[in-house]
């Protein structure tokens, strides 16, 4: 049973391989048939092409033929087959009568390019835009750009080659002289002083500069491409640069020219002169704009400081006391001043007389010189010599006297016209001869006044002398000049002469030409030249010699009167004591009479007595004062240290001081340097004489000080009696006194202002009667 089932299995699929085959033989059948039909197909395709190909063979012959271009076949050797017309007349060979091979056409030094070149195009079998340098058969030189490709047989294999070319010798120079130029141009560009900019339609930076613009600006090339030239005007430029940008995007204009700021990139202010030229397209629109940009800052500040330099001469000139006429060389009025026109009284102004005719204006004022005639005649002489006349006097009708001067201008040696000055020198003129006349009369007061005078050069050698020093030396004036005055009158003793840069005076002694020696009062000064440099001296002498001998006779006299002032104080001492030892014994003899007499007296003797006492108390007050007065003196003067407020309190101990009346010091007095004896005494009477001649029930003495650089100025004020204005000279002379005590010497404010003089002071007072007096006094400090 399991062999029956194979079998069946087996008989299945032999059935199925059966019906497999059928269907496949059936597919093949069909197959064939589209295969047959297919290759019919093909044939008639094929027959068809190859008609095709034959026709457009036959037209691409007839274009290559008749093409611009020269179109060339050659075979692997480079002999040619075939060219057309074109190649013909390019090269000037003829296939068709010569036999031609390219490589000898091709120039000696591009051989071996050429070789590599076509082997490359065998191995490749075209190429593209070959550079090729032929010579001609009429041996010109040409550049031919070529494009070639193999010819290949049925088998494929290279049999020829076939090229169009091209002559391009003549864009081939135009091309490198246009990159000649270019580089030319670049150069130009970048070496230009003048700094250049190019911007594009976007504006979104400068697409060119030059060096020049880097080197103004501060910017180098790269930073400028994120910058406009506006970005860089300075902002009070901005509108007027806007304006004119305005009119080139509006097509008003193409171009135009400013002087505008700009700002550098370290803050720094270029003024420049800027050229803006718009470059168009067809449409109109702009493509780039070219900026120039030249630098002319110095330009500029120079034309600024010339602007002003030129208004401040034209204010100068308008303003002068110098009348001014400028005339061109026609003779036309260029400039005048104000000053012109008032001296010729002229009705027309300086700006009305421009360009009016001078020839006229001559005539005009020619009646005011005194000769006219002569005056024409003049102008039109200086006029024609054109050479420089500088303050040639004129005399005028009306008595003035101008100084005219003519000066010719020229420009590069093109004669440019002339500058006529007019100055008014009527009062210099009177200055000089009241001058001359001054100096006459002054030369004959030197010539014969007493003091004498001596001129003398660097060398001390005369130069001039009056009459009086001639006297004075009793020489003549022609002995002196030219001497040595040193030498000559000094004896060669110049120690007592002072360096002749010295301006002084002073004593010499001088031998007289009789031998006789005189003392000479001399003033010198020094002379100079118009360089400041000293060229001499002027000497004044005044003859002392009489006057030296009275001094020395005052001297002597001096001396005696001092000798006499010594004797005298001598005297004074032994008088004061040969007087005060018999006062002093009288003095004692009364006492003892009152005490041993005194029963027998009674009250009228004992009265008699205590007057006699009294005198005799106050004769030797009065020697006292008296010696006190002779003994001040300068030469016995002990100058210490000495505190006034502790002065015054010693004083205040020693004198009586009543209780009713009260000493104050209103301010601190100062420490000075004196003589205490002399400043107790000064101090001591002024306060004894306002204690003496208080009244009031109720005294003040009131002691106070002021001071400057030079002076203690004091003052001690009481409410005393008051002295009547009479009297305020004469107490302080000696023995005036205003007291009616019988003890009272009226020396003691002769000590004081004796004292006050020693230091250089001075006493005064201010008094009223019944109120007070206040004694002011100065010490030098």
């Amino acid at each position: 049973m399991q062999q029956s089932e194979q079998i069946h299995i087996l008989e299945r699929a032999l059935a199925r391989e059966k019906e497999a085959r059928k269907a496949a033989e059936h597919i093949l059948e069909q197959k064939s048939t589209e295969l047959y039909e297919l290759s019919l197909a093909l044939q008639s395709s094929n027959d068809r092409l190859k008609e095709l190909l034959s026709e457009k063979t036959s037209e691409l012959e007839g274009v290559f033929i008749n093409i611009s271009d020269a179109y060339v076949v050659i075979d692997l050797n480079g002999n040619v087959l075939k060219m057309n017309d074109t190649a013909i007349k390019m090269l000037g060979y003829n296939h068709n009568l010569e036999l031609i091979n390219l490589n000898d056409l091709v120039k000696k030094e591009f051989k071996e390019y050429t070789r590599l070149a076509f082997k490359k195009l065998v191995e490749e079998g075209h190429f593209s835009n070959y550079q090729a340098h032929i010579i001609t058969k009429s041996g010109a030189e040409k550049t031919v750009q070529i494009n070639a490709s193999i010819i290949h047989n049925k088998e494929g294999a290279p049999i020829a080659a076939q090229g169009i070319a091209r002559d391009i010798t003549q864009e081939t120079r135009l091309k490198q002289e246009l990159e000649e130029q270019k580089k030319q141009l670049n150069i130009i560009v970048e070496n230009s002083p003048i700094g250049i900019a190019l911007s594009d339609e976007n504006e979104t930076g400068l697409v060119m500069v030059n060096n020049a613009l880097c080197n103004m600006l501060g910017y180098d090339k790269d930073e400028f491409k994120d910058l406009q030239v506006q970005d860089l005007t300075h902002p009070d430029d901005i509108e007027i640069s806007a304006v004119n940008r305005d009119k080139l995007y509006k097509g008003e204009s193409d171009t135009f020219t400013l002087e505008k700021r700009y700002i550098t990139k370290h803050k720094n202010v270029v003024w420049a002169k800027t050229s803006v030229t718009a470059v168009r397209e067809k449409s109109g629109k702009i493509k780039y704009q070219l900026g120039t940009i030249e630098d002319v800052t110095k330009e500029k500040l120079a034309k600024d400081k010339l602007r002003e330099s030129e208004n401040r001469l034209s204010t100068i000139i308008v303003n002068l006391q110098t009348g001014i006429l400028l005339e061109d060389e026609n003779g036309r009025v260029l400039l005048t001043n104000t000053q012109f026109c008032h001296y010729f009284n002229l009705k027309a102004s300086p700006d009305d007389l421009k360009n009016s005719d001078c020839t006229c204006n001559a005539d005009q004022i020619k009646y005011f010189y005194a000769d006219p005639e002569q005056f024409l005649f003049r102008v039109n002489e200086l006029i024609q010599n054109k050479e420089i006349v500088i303050a040639e006097e004129l005399e005028l009708a009306d008595g003035r006297f101008f100084e005219r001067s003519f000066i010719p201008l020229h420009n590069e040696g093109i004669y440019k016209g002339h500058l006529w000055s007019y100055e008014d020198v009527t009062i210099k003129k009177n200055h000089k001869e009241n001058l001359r006349a001054q100096k006459d009369k002054y030369s004959g007061i030197i010539a014969n006044m007493n003091l004498g005078l001596v001129e003398q050069d660097n060398a001390n050698n005369v130069l001039l002398v009056n009459q009086s020093f001639c006297d004075i030396t009793g020489y003549n004036e022609s002995e002196l000049l030219g001497q040595n005055i040193r030498k000559m009158l000094l004896g060669g003793n110049v120690k007592d002469v002072p360096s002749q840069v010295i301006d002084d005076t002073w004593e010499v002694e001088i031998i007289t030409k009789s031998k006789a020696i005189k003392r000479l009062l001399v003033s010198k000064t020094l002379n100079y030249d118009v360089n400041n440099n000293v060229i001499g001296s002027t000497g004044i002498c005044l003859d002392i010699t009489e006057q030296k001998n009275l001094e020395l006779q005052k001297e002597a006299l001096l001396q005696s009167l001092e000798l006499q002032n010594e004797q005298l104080n001598d005297y004074a001492h032994i008088v004061s004591h040969d007087l005060k030892s018999p006062l002093r014994s009288i003095s004692a003899l009364l006492s003892w009479t009152k005490e041993d007499f005194k029963d027998q007296l009674g009250i009228e003797g004992l009265k008699n007595l205590n007057l006699v006492e009294d005198k005799v108390e106050k004769m030797d007050s009065l020697i006292e004062n008296i010696l006190e007065y002779s003994s001040i003196d300068k030469s016995n003067l002990n100058d210490t240290e000495l505190d006034l407020n502790l002065l015054i309190t010693n004083i205040q101990d020693m004198i009586y001081v009543p209780d009713h009346i009260e000493i104050s010091i209103e301010n601190r007095l100062p420490i000075i340097t004196a003589d205490a004896t002399r400043i107790q005494q000064l101090f001591q009477n002024l306060i004894t004489n306002a204690v003496k001649h208080i009244d009031k029930p109720k005294g003040e003495i009131k002691i106070d000080h002021t001071q400057d650089e030079n002076h203690y100025t004091f003052s001690i004020q009481d409410n005393g009696v008051g002295i009547p204005a009479e009297y305020h000279e004469k107490i302080f002379k000696m023995f005036n006194s205003l007291s009616t005590t019988e003890k009272s010497t009226g020396i003691g404010l002769s000590i004081v202002k004796k004292v006050i003089e020693l230091y250089e002071g001075e006493i005064w007072l201010e008094s009223e009667v019944n109120v007070g007096t206040t004694f002011f006094f100065t010490l030098k400090r």
